[in-house]
């Protein structure tokens, strides 16, 4: 994580952003008042809404940590491409 002054953002605003889509991070741009705001990249944010979506509904949020449990237990079964659309069908 990177932090720099308001004043310093407004002259380098650019370089900052660049600098925080090229390194994945976000960066904090501290007001006068003492308060911040933060710089991240557009993936980067568009995946925290869509995780923070995913997760508002408690049964999609059941459902999703048990996936994730069952896959750290090995429970899983890898199928290709192909046999899912032929599963499909």
């Amino acid at each position: 994580m990177t932090a720099y002054s308001i004043k310093y953002a407004k002259e380098n605003l650019e370089r900052i952003a660049q600098e925080a889509v090229d390194n994945d991070q976000a960066t904090y741009i501290t007001l006068d008042s003492g308060e911040a705001v933060v710089i991240v990249p557009k993936e980067r944010y568009e995946s925290w809404n869509e995780t923070d979506y995913l997760l508002s509904n408690p049964a999609n949020r059941r459902h999703l940590l048990a996936s994730i449990e069952q896959y750290r237990q090995g429970q899983v079964v890898r199928k290709s491409l192909e046999e899912l659309e032929d599963a499909a069908q």
